[in-house]
């Protein structure tokens, strides 16, 4: 059983969300802006443009992954837990410093694997 967080930890927790909302925005606009300007080329290079859209949908998977992290900041801050997932199994997303989770280079794996 995972124990309680204290206010300061959900702080730094709420803090670091942020952060990485932030840049997962900033990832999707990059990349969508440069797809808008790759499909200006002429030829267009379908490749490159697709290349780019994958970079926009695997930044847009933040949301669950937000999502998860909220979640355990409510449980923190009411003690009430959210009803169960059904992929509650697969559901054990980056880990904040000290604490134990799936490691990044795992993760790219993973992806890598079945991409």
């Amino acid at each position: 059983m995972t124990p309680p967080m204290t206010p300061q930890q959900i702080l730094a927790e709420i803090d670091h969300l942020r952060r990485e909302l932030a840049a997962a925005v900033d990832d999707i606009l990059t990349a969508a802006e440069e797809g808008v300007a790759l499909t200006r080329g002429d030829p267009v290079d379908a490749e490159a443009v697709t290349a780019t859209f994958h970079r926009v949908f695997e930044a847009c998977s933040f949301q669950d992954l937000a999502d998860q992290r909220i979640s355990r900041l409510l449980t923190a801050l009411t003690g009430r837990k959210a009803p169960p997932r059904p992929d509650a199994a697969l559901l054990n997303g980056p880990a904040m410093a000290g604490e134990t989770g799936l490691e990044q280079s795992a993760a790219d794996a993973l992806l890598n694997a079945s991409g």
